[in-house]
């Protein structure tokens, strides 16, 4: 008979509505709070975003960065973040952009140039022949010059003088006749290579320009 009672006093004990005593329901508790910590952590973790400037229209080459031509968008950029222009208008104080920013576009740091803004400079080539459309303003191309021996009547082998130059604008130079006469460049070249460009272009040199599509991505 002892054992019968003592067997229905221990399920009732184990049917009992738990107290906040009970260790069970302490350590269910304590479970519960770490999964959602955790979840909150991992979440928090996968979106994390930063603020980065965005241009609201095309912003051409010497053009000055002022927060009313940018907007803010929130991005995840992680490793990538140093690349780009972070939403704060200390970072923008007094510099033009050396470069052009398509609408739309993260602004790259690259593209902060000097306060004075001249890094690089727009100079137009007059080329005799028709270019890719590939080349257009935004992307880069090589150019490379071939000298003039006029005792020879003849160029010299080509050498590159501009790697990845980028393009700001092109056009076609007609004949008048309805055809084209060959093409205008606008390049951005920095100041060491500035003075042998003219040069060439003093000297009758033949200049060519070439799409790099690695620099244009």
């Amino acid at each position: 008979m002892d054992r019968v009672q003592d067997r229905v006093a221990g399920e009732a004990r184990r049917m009992a509505r738990p107290t906040w005593k009970d260790p069970r329901l302490l350590i269910g508790i304590l479970m519960v709070l770490a999964s959602c910590v955790g979840v909150i952590a991992l979440t928090s973790t996968l979106d994390k975003t930063v603020p980065m400037y965005v241009a609201k229209a095309d912003i051409s080459l010497g053009e000055e960065l002022t927060a009313e031509k940018l907007s803010v968008a929130n991005v995840k950029l992680d490793a990538l973040g140093e690349r780009y222009v972070a939403a704060d208008p200390k970072i923008l104080s007094g510099h033009r952009a050396n470069a052009l920013i398509r609408a739309g576009e993260l602004i790259p740091s690259s593209a902060i140039g000097l306060q004075d803004g001249t890094n690089r400079r727009p100079v137009s080539v007059n080329l005799s022949d028709a270019l890719p459309a590939a080349i257009t303003a935004g992307s880069h191309v090589d150019v490379w010059v071939s000298s003039k021996d006029r005792e020879a009547n003849a160029f010299a082998a080509p050498t590159l003088l501009l790697p990845a130059a980028e393009v700001t604008y092109r056009a076609e130079r007609p004949t008048g006749f309805g055809g084209t006469a060959g093409t205008v460049v606008e390049l951005l070249v920095v100041d060491a290579s500035l003075a042998d460009l003219l040069e060439a272009m003093a000297n009758d040199a033949r200049i060519t320009v070439v799409f790099n599509p690695a620099a244009s991505s």
